[in-house]
C-alpha cells in the first residue's frame, strides 16, 4: 500500500496590500438620503391614492345628488323645530 502525502505550499507577500480606505461619511449620508427618499416616495404614493379615492367618492356623491327625486327647496331630512299640540281637555275657556 502506498502512502500519498500532500504537499502544502504557502506564499507570503513581502508588503501588505490594503484596500482603499472607506469614506464613512459618504455611507452615512447615503443611507440617510435613501431613507428620506423612501419616506417621500411613500408619502407621495399615499397622497396619490387618497386623491384618487376622494375623486371617486365625490363623483359618486355628485351622481347621487343629480339622481335625487325631491325638490331642491325641500330637504327630506329636515324636521321643523316647532310643533303644534292640541289638548283635548282644554275647551277654549279663557
Amino acid at each position: 500500500m502506498t502512502k500519498f502525502y500532500k504537499k502544502i505550499r504557502v506564499k507570503v507577500q513581502k508588503y501588505r496590500e490594503c484596500p482603499p480606505a472607506v469614506i464613512l461619511t459618504g455611507i452615512i449620508f447615503g443611507v440617510i438620503a435613501a431613507i428620506v427618499l423612501m419616506g417621500l416616495a411613500i408619502l407621495l404614493l399615499w397622497k396619490l391614492l387618497t386623491t384618487i379615492h376622494d375623486r371617486r367618492e365625490f363623483a359618486k356623491f355628485e351622481k347621487e345628488r343629480m339622481m335625487a327625486r325631491w325638490d331642491a327647496s325641500e330637504n327630506p331630512i329636515y324636521k321643523q323645530a316647532t310643533s303644534t299640540f292640541k289638548n283635548p281637555t282644554y275647551a277654549g275657556k279663557g
